[in-house]
């Protein structure tokens, strides 16, 4: 049975496959074998992956005529997995706030807050590293404006 060996992005058909851990500088992510019709994955070897979000992010201003809000920054940090990582912010609940940078590790968030009210939504951070492996943790942000109404 035809087998192919995947370390990383690079590919190797092999017929057989011989292993010598104390010499392999890569590690093999995946071994597929061919069923006939297409490849299927046979053994996966990626490695976990977990991610950390700050928990928790706000912003507040005491504009009278109301205006934007931004948030502090929120951190997302990997652990795991195969870099480069990409990530992607998206909403879970609440309000659409503007995502300054939503294709990066680190953002913060803003939105038009009128005097004496307060925005308030949960987002999620989804990190995907080099071989596919995807993990992700959410953070809640709340802009608030501390102006009389």
């Amino acid at each position: 049975m035809p087998l192919k060996v995947i370390v990383g992005t690079a590919t190797k058909d092999t017929a057989r496959m011989e292993a010598y851990p104390a010499t392999t500088a890569k590690r093999a992510t995946r071994i597929e074998a061919w069923d006939g019709s297409a490849w299927k994955v046979a053994q996966s070897f990626a490695p976990t992956m977990s991610l950390s979000v700050t928990p928790e992010v706000s912003g507040s201003s005491g504009s009278p005529s109301g205006g934007v809000i931004t948030s502090a920054a929120a951190f997302a940090t990997p652990t795991g997995g195969t870099g480069p990582y990409t990530y992607a912010w998206t909403i879970v609940s609440g309000n659409a706030l503007t995502v300054n940078t939503p294709n990066s590790a680190n953002t913060s968030f803003r939105s038009s807050v009128g005097p004496g009210n307060s925005k308030f939504a949960v987002y999620r951070c989804t990190c995907t590293d080099s071989l596919g492996t995807t993990a992700d943790d959410t953070v809640n942000v709340t802009l608030t404006n501390t102006s009389e109404a």
